[in-house]
């Protein structure tokens, strides 16, 4: 609300000065900065709001002035080139603040990243230096004095993370099993007609 209070107040100042000066002293470069503001600090639509208020301002001093035209068409249309004028550095200055505000988040996110990457770094070099025990019958491993599934060290120390799936090998020995138990079971039947 203070920028727009102040955007405002800016461009009473300006169109002041300008009407004072009178139409000699070119002054309407100065109705950029209160369009500038609005559309930096609230939004492009604020710009184009501002830029639509300098262009009325400044087509109104203008003519208040009286800056005579031989035509009255060069009146409206000196009034629509400004405005125009306004509304390009609305929309540039809006860009360019969206474009910086977004510069900074991907900034604070790769910050975040490379900070991430930097303590996992640390804990596999911290790891590789030492010698991981591992439980012949559990195959747990042993880490800071604790004993963890191999699962859970891979997911909480290194940051993968796990699914199950089945190998080959154990895939042939579960058919093998079954076949093994499906033959028993027709032989016991087998045996009692």
């Amino acid at each position: 609300m203070k920028i727009v209070v102040l955007s405002l107040g800016l461009l009473l100042l300006v169109s002041y000065i300008d009407y004072v000066t009178g139409d000699e002293f070119l002054f309407f470069v100065f109705y950029f900065i209160p369009v500038a503001l609005c559309a930096w600090y609230i939004s492009p639509s604020g710009g184009f709001g501002m830029a639509f208020l300098s262009g009325i301002a400044w087509w109104l001093v203008d003519r208040l002035s009286g800056h005579h035209y031989s035509v009255a068409f060069f009146s409206y249309w000196n009034g629509f080139i400004c405005w125009v004028a306004f509304t390009v550095i609305g929309l540039v200055v809006g860009q360019l603040k969206r474009t910086l505000d977004k510069r900074q988040q991907i900034n604070a996110e790769l910050t975040k990243a490379l900070a991430d990457l930097r303590h996992s770094t640390e804990k596999i070099r911290e790891l590789q230096e030492n010698l991981q025990v591992v439980c012949a019958w559990t195959k747990q491993i042993q880490v800071e004095g604790k004993w963890i599934s191999i699962e859970d060290f891979l997911t909480n120390f290194l940051n993968i993370h796990l699914t199950h799936g089945i190998a080959p090998e154990a895939v042939r020995n579960l058919v093998a099993e079954s076949e093994n138990y499906f033959r028993k079971g027709q032989s016991g039947s087998q045996r009692e007609n």
